[in-house]
């Protein structure tokens, strides 16, 4: 191996190392963007409840529904909703959301989660 390929080899090496930390860094945002979020709970549009998260300790809200009170449980950045007097249980059976842009909708009890904050994202598909 001659001086030159040595060089060449330290200058690739460089390289590859700045362009992996550069790519880490701007896309393992979309792991950690749990920052300045906030579960925002309506019931017939109005907003009845603002929670910053994440939150230190598990809580269950109860929020009054159309059909009758629902319960909001939430667990660090995430939120779902434990039990609704709904017929079709479609919101508690969505488990989970915790990024900017998911929700949780209760037709019948006309209750609506969602979760607010800073995305990285402009779109998602499913």
């Amino acid at each position: 191996m001659t001086k030159g390929d040595k060089l060449l080899l330290a200058v690739l090496l460089l390289f590859s190392t700045l362009s992996t930390g550069l790519l880490y860094s701007r896309f393992s945002s979309f792991s950690r963007s749990s920052s300045a979020l906030q579960a925002v709970i309506s019931v017939h549009g109005d907003v009845v409840r603002t929670v910053s998260l994440p939150v230190a300790t598990r809580t269950a809200l109860t929020v009054q529904g159309r059909v009758g009170p629902s319960i909001v449980e939430i667990e660090g950045s995430r939120v779902r909703m434990r039990e609704a007097p709904c017929p079709g249980r479609i919101c508690i059976n969505q488990g989970w959301v915790g990024q900017p842009g998911q929700s949780i909708v209760c037709m019948p009890g006309e209750i609506l989660i969602r979760i607010e904050g800073a995305s990285p994202l402009d779109g998602v598909t499913r």
